[in-house]
Formats: structure tokens, C-alpha cells, sequence
């Protein structure tokens, strides 16, 4: 196998490039992902916001200082992990300066192939997905409400559903139902480890 390192920039290089839908056109720049080209965990949002649009990197306002403590909890950090979203640009309503939206699936669809090259890349044994619309990608026809914190076998893999930490923010119940499943990370991976799973 090559550099993994080397072929993820590539990678993330020809996303920046990407014009495969509409979304391109109001971006500053693409968000590919951040983190370990050899991470065990691999972390996947929906699509990035104001802030990540401006820095290019997910999950680096609010949310992500909420994502960091969470990691924490569990002994990780960002370089531990990979972080990413289902669509790699910023999907927005309105006038300039736009007001952040989910993505539709025609943009989940046109972003696709993308978010594929990078699980086949980085081969993580955890996906942890980070609210509904990511959640969809890997468990279609789910409710959030009944999955969250439990992690299914898929392959190789181990799928995790959690709420998101942007909308952990203003609800309270589920800030305290992120934190307490964040927990079964840590578990997946010992298990993973101890060849209990995977």
C-alpha cells in the first residue's frame, strides 16, 4: 500500500477543486477533513458552517470546541481522529451573508464518491456519525431518536449514531445524552482492540 498520508492530500486537494454540484458556488472554499490518514475512528457531520467555511477545516466553531471536550472525555484528540461531513461544502439559504442549511440529497449524492474515497483510504474500524443527516448515509430509514449511543456491525465496521454537538448546544437533553454516549467510543475501541470486535 502507498503513503496513505500522500494519497489522503491528493484526495483533499481534488475536493477543494470540486464543482460537482451547485453548492461550489457560494462556498469560500471546501472542507475535505482534518485528522490521522490512519485514524481508527472517523468522525462524520453533516456539512460544514459559517466558521468552517472561512477556515476550510469541520467542526471549528462552537460545535467543535463541544467535539473536542467529547474527545477528550475519551482520551482523543483531533489527531487521533478524522473528522469530515457528508457534504464537503457549505450548503446555505438566502442572501449573502447566507444562513447554514442541511444538505439535500442530491448534494449528499454529488458528494458521495468523495466521502467513499476516504473511508476506502483511511479504513477506520469506528464511524461515528454526528446527527441525522449523517446517520442517514449508513442506517437509511433510522430515527435518531431510538439509535443514538448504539453501534451496529456493518462489514468490518462498527457504525455509531449520536446526536449532533451544534444541536447538543441549545438542547439540553441531548448535550447530556451526547456526553454520556460518547462513552461507548471508548468501550467500541477496547473492544476493537481486545479482538472482541472486528
Amino acid at each position: 500500500m502507498g503513503d496513505v498520508k500522500a494519497e489522503l492530500e491528493k484526495l483533499h486537494q481534488q475536493i477543494k477543486a470540486c464543482v460537482a454540484c451547485p453548492l461550489h458556488r457560494t462556498r469560500t472554499q471546501a472542507v475535505p477533513g482534518v485528522g490521522s490518514a490512519r485514524a481508527r475512528v472517523m468522525f462524520i457531520g453533516e456539512g460544514p458552517g459559517r466558521m468552517e467555511d472561512l477556515k476550510g477545516e469541520p467542526f471549528v466553531g462552537q460545535a467543535g470546541k463541544f467535539l473536542d471536550s467529547l474527545l477528550a472525555s475519551v482520551g482523543l484528540t483531533r489527531q487521533d481522529v478524522y473528522i469530515t461531513n457528508v457534504v464537503k461544502c457549505r450548503p446555505v439559504r438566502g442572501a449573502p451573508p447566507y444562513e447554514n442549511r442541511p444538505p439535500n440529497a442530491e448534494e449528499v449524492s454529488a458528494c458521495a464518491p468523495w466521502l467513499s474515497q476516504q473511508l476506502a483510504l483511511i479504513a477506520p474500524k469506528l464511524i461515528v456519525t454526528l446527527g441525522r443527516y449523517a446517520m442517514e448515509v449508513f442506517l437509511p430509514g433510522r430515527k435518531i431518536s431510538e439509535v443514538h449511543g448504539k453501534p451496529f456491525s456493518q462489514g468490518d465496521r462498527i457504525i455509531l449514531p449520536l446526536y449532533h454537538p451544534a444541536v447538543a448546544l441549545y438542547r439540553v437533553d441531548q448535550k447530556e445524552t451526547l456526553i454520556k454516549d460518547f462513552q461507548v467510543i471508548r468501550k467500541v475501541l477496547t473492544e476493537i482492540s481486545s479482538g472482541a470486535r472486528g
